[in-house]
């Protein structure tokens, strides 16, 4: 089998690895098994190592700031704990019209799944835990360490209720009950099928269950928690977000059928008492007290507060034009929406008055550029006004914003490139390319523009270079205020997607997947050398070291340029479930390739014929814009700017720090790929206790081949492909690691079943 076939069939491999799933169906209720939607799984039984949603392979979390999109809060005393779509807050709210913030967790909680975008739905607080309900499952947080323990995967957990040692969540597919006497090993051990299942309250030896198809109220007996039962549903309430039980009545939020009242002074009978009609559709729901709840409607927005002093004959008392999360603590009211939280005095609860607010700086970042200790980020702001953020990250573990500049509305820009004291970004609304003097980060201002509809561009030095239309723009914006066109060259009949500059070349890929090669050597007369075809629309691409990386469709290309008038593709990586590629960096022999959607990959390009998938990172919400900077790896989403450090890729320069040369050790592998058995090689310049592991992806050890002194000089160690229990490996990517007190080496090998 050619080479190339088989890292084809090793991503197949792989790629069936990842979503096969082994199902154990937990206790239920007197429905039986689930009969679950299609594309919705239960989750697996827990494992004795569940996966870790921080950890994604390699690649850790170092900071982050410029955050948005959040969803949900719970108040402990003077601590407001407020779930973000990338993570926790703890805020402190001693000082009433000061809220100071703490400390935070990062956690990617904002992804794509079942093609939506899904960010955090519930959050509790008690003890030392925290416990998260998300689109994945259910995330338990030390909040004295501020580190999350223990992960149990869900299909969307919508509403927790912890009752002593038991959590009852509803995620969709139904009714769950786990034991988190220990909650480093969360374990479900009770479970009742109600499709459409999102609100939940328990009182006594009863859940109550609200859903948003067919019988949106439901009651279950849940005297023995491993066998939760069904009692009674009302069908005649069809569809319900949220409900809280309170002295016996359970008070609705039921979307676009308002707002229900439901007597359960008998949970074995049921029925409902009243309802009160909205314009929009109720989503939220708050009990102020025995005589009034608060209500969050959307379309149009609006929370209302209702007297329920008489169930059965309820009315609203006031309301007012906005809408959000809500909690309330005491006689304060909490009011989450995407970039804040407002806190309400209610102890008049017909007479709000606001307290407090913790606000943050909401951006939907886009393009991004780093240079020296700050990144440049250009971002929609509010709807199409967008504008320039400068953000230092002089301590990749605390950034933060210094200088803005606002574009105006109407607006939307989307990339950027930055040289010297000027940021250049275009804005494809009003076709026109701005120059922002940067000199000053905390106060960036205007210094010019150049009117063109710029689909990409490169700050060369000392010219700019545009991708317009498809031509090729060479262009001299070293005096802002009088920006000039040196010369221009049409290229195909396609507009340009994405360009580069290297070696007195341009490199421009258009969106009919041709690549065009140009001389700018003499920027007043630029000539085509060559072109040729990539396999669709070019969305990245880049040129380093005699090699083009080009991204199209669902492929990279690597391309041999040493010979600049005859390119030749030597290698490619393909994955056919990863088709929104954009912008790409290569360093230390990986290539980072942005995905839009969820997160980036990263490619091991050490070998340009035989690149192989690394890992994906998985980052809060949408990757948008990516760079890569002494070590550290910038990416711009929908919710927050984010540093990332490949820990791998520091491994092997704490080689190249060693005290002795890494050559010298020859660290080697043979086969690669391996079928049945590999064996793992290297040179010990003197006598040393060396340890030889096998990690996989994620990071975790599979085995340890050996740990003892060994002599100076060859050693040759057999791994047989299983790991410590003895299984055989399935296939996949892994890295071999020897080390010593004085060098560490890794090398990356390929399993093939």
């Amino acid at each position: 089998m050619k080479q190339s076939a088989i890292f084809v069939l090793l991503v197949a491999t792989l790629t069936a690895f990842a979503v096969e799933m082994t199902v154990t169906i937990p206790v239920t209720g007197n429905e039986g098994t689930p009969c679950l939607p299609d594309g919705w799984m239960l989750p697996s039984e827990h494992s004795e190592e569940p996966a870790d949603f921080l950890e994604n392979g390699t690649i850790q979390y170092t900071g982050s700031c410029m955050w948005q999109g959040m969803s949900d809060v719970f108040v402990c005393g003077d601590s407001v704990w407020c779930s973000f779509q990338d993570g926790l807050w703890l805020i402190d709210i001693s000082d009433i019209s000061n809220p100071e913030f703490l400390s935070r967790i990062y956690t990617p909680l904002y992804t794509l799944k079942q093609g939506q975008i899904m960010g955090v739905n519930d959050i509790l607080i008690e003890g030392d835990y925290a416990y998260i309900g998300d689109h994945e499952g259910i995330r338990i947080i030390d909040i004295n360490s501020m580190e999350l323990v223990s992960t149990y995967s869900l299909r969307r957990a919508h509403t927790l209720y912890l009752s002593g040692t038991h959590l009852y969540v509803v995620d969709g597919t139904g009714f769950w009950v786990l034991d988190v006497q220990n909650p480093e090993e969360p374990d479900s051990i009770g479970y009742y099928k109600k499709l459409g299942a999102v609100g939940l309250d328990v009182s006594g030896n009863y859940a109550f269950v609200s859903s948003t198809g067919g019988a949106g109220f439901t009651v279950l007996d849940i005297s023995t928690p491993e066998n939760p039962t069904f009692v009674v549903e009302l069908t005649e309430i069809c569809c319900t977000n949220k409900l809280i039980e309170e002295n016996g009545y359970a008070y609705l939020a039921s979307g676009p059928s308002g707002f229900n009242i439901v007597n359960v002074i008998d949970p074995l009978n049921p029925f409902l008492i009243s309802n009160i009609g909205f314009e929009g559709s109720v989503m939220r729901i708050a009990m102020i007290n025995s005589q009034y709840v608060v209500v969050s409607a959307s379309s149009p927005s609006a929370i209302a507060v209702i007297d329920i002093s008489n169930p059965n004959s309820p009315f609203v008392a006031v309301s007012y034009e906005r809408s959000g999360n809500l909690f309330v603590d005491g006689d304060r009211l909490f009011e989450t929406a995407s970039s804040s939280i407002k806190i309400q005095d209610i102890q008049n609860p017909l007479n709000f008055v606001l307290e407090g607010s913790i606000d943050v700086e909401a951006y939907y970042s886009r393009g991004l550029q780093v240079s020296g200790d700050f990144a440049y980020i250009v971002d929609m702001g509010d709807y199409f006004d967008g504008g320039l953020n400068i953000v230092d990250i002089s301590d990749p573990s605390n950034p933060y914003p210094r200088g803005n500049y606002a574009i105006g509305f109407p607006s939307f820009s989307f990339l950027l490139a930055v040289k010297d004291n000027h940021a250049y970004i275009p804005e494809a609304v009003n076709d026109i390319l701005h120059i922002v003097d940067i000199s000053n980060p905390d106060l960036p201002v205007y210094a010019g523009e150049y009117a063109a509809p710029v689909e990409d561009l490169f700050a060369g030095d000392p010219y700019t270079y545009l991708a317009v239309g498809n031509t090729l723009q060479i262009t001299d914006l070293r005096v802002p205020s009088s920006p000039s066109l040196l010369s221009s060259i049409s290229l195909g009949t396609e507009d340009g997607s994405k360009i580069c500059v290297a070696d007195e070349h341009a490199f421009i890929g258009n969106s009919a997947g041709e690549v065009w090669i140009v001389n700018v050597s003499d920027s007043l007369n630029p000539q085509i050398v060559t072109s040729f075809s990539a396999a669709g629309e070019v969305t990245g691409i880049l040129a380093a070291e005699e090699l083009l990386y080009v991204v199209s469709l669902e492929l990279l290309q690597i391309v041999d340029i040493s010979v600049i008038n005859a390119p030749q593709i030597i290698g490619s990586y393909y994955d056919s479930d990863l088709s929104c590629y954009t912008n790409i960096h290569v360093d230390g022999g990986y290539a980072y390739i942005a995905n839009l959607i969820g997160g980036f990959l990263e490619i091991d390009v050490s070998n340009p014929a035989a690149p192989f998938r690394e890992e994906f990172f998985q980052t809060a919400g949408w990757c948008r814009g990516l760079a890569f900077a002494d070590d550290y790896l910038y990416v711009s989403t929908d919710c927050s700017f984010q540093i990332l450090k490949n820990e791998l890729l520091g491994i092997r320069d704490d080689d190249d720090n060693s005290s002795g040369n890494a050559t010298e050790y020859e660290l080697s592998t043979y086969p690669n790929p391996a079928t049945n058995s590999v064996t793992i090689s290297f040179n010990l310049a003197a006598t040393a206790t060396a340890k030889i592991d096998v990690y996989d992806v994620t990071g975790r050890i599979v085995t340890t081949l050996a740990a003892e002194e060994m002599t100076s000089g060859q050693h040759s160690h057999i791994w047989n492909l299983k790991d410590t229990n003895g299984s055989v490996v399935p296939s996949g990517i892994y890295h071999a690691r020897v080390s010593t007190a004085d060098w560490t080496g890794v090398t990356s090998l390929v399993v093939i079943r």
